[in-house]
């Protein structure tokens, strides 16, 4: 269970400002910087880049202030007892390869719910925290070219399940990334398990199931909005993923919804 103490958004300081406690804060703390910075730790000073963080756990020193005269940041004060959790992030240390905007995107609705009048405000908070501390341990548990464009495949694959008929093959894919068409199959598959051609049928089928158990619209229709130039083709992969054929998939769905 994590509990909040503190949580802030975009938090602006002027002139020499500066965070110092020898014996920690009595709490976990994340603090991410949205201005450059400077750290501090065991007596030696980091320049911190905007879009960085660190992750304290409770008792450590804390040591950070302002660079230039201007300073933003986000930070957290927290209660965990997920030790496991806890083990699979790096603390105490400068974490330059977060996913910042999935993390700040969380944050937002962190502090929406802090100040929210519900009676189920701490279980939002628990799993909300619990989100964000998952998200960093990712960059800490995944190799450096996936740390880079984790961020940018997740919002690429969510692209393929939201409109599966614009995608055909990987070379689209990968020119979209910027990247080879091996370097960004490898990079696909080592992050989702899966490849990014089987993700594409998958998504395609998905979408013609769906079409075909929730509207009356022709087959030949469905497998364009799928991207098929044919239903033959549609036809064809449609049975041989799911067994049926459209038209008996979708008999069977009305059926099922019927009874």
């Amino acid at each position: 269970m994590i509990s909040i103490n503190t949580v802030c958004q975009n938090v602006r300081h002027k002139g020499n400002f500066e965070i110092y406690r020898p014996e920690g804060s009595g709490d976990n703390l994340l603090v991410i910087f949205k201005t450059s910075a400077v750290l501090v730790q065991k007596g030696e000073e980091v320049i911190v880049s905007p879009d960085n963080l660190i992750l304290y756990s409770k008792g450590t020193p804390q040591h950070y202030k302002t660079l230039c005269g201007s300073y933003v940041n986000h930070f957290v004060h927290f209660n965990v007892d997920d030790t496991e959790l806890m083990n699979r992030l790096k603390t105490d240390t400068l974490i330059t390869s977060a996913d910042i905007p999935a993390i700040e995107a969380l944050l937002a609705i962190l502090c929406r719910e802090n100040v929210a009048d519900s009676p189920n405000k701490e279980h939002y908070e628990n799993m909300l925290m619990q989100m964000i501390l998952i998200k960093i341990s990712e960059c800490c548990e995944n190799p450096n070219d996936v740390k880079r464009h984790i961020s940018d495949l997740e919002i690429l694959r969510a692209n393929i399940y939201s409109n599966a008929g614009n995608y055909n093959n990987i070379y689209q894919l990968a020119d979209k990334m910027n990247l080879s068409p091996s370097y960004f199959q490898a990079l696909y598959k080592k992050n989702f398990g899966i490849s990014c051609y089987e993700d594409i049928l998958s998504a395609k089928i998905r979408t013609g199931q769906y079409y075909l158990s929730t509207t009356d619209i022709a087959v030949k229709e469905i497998s364009n909005l799928c991207g098929y130039g044919n239903e033959i083709s549609f036809m064809k992969i449609f049975k041989k993923r799911t067994g049926l054929t459209p038209s008996e998939y979708r008999e069977i769905s009305r059926n099922d919804i019927s009874n």
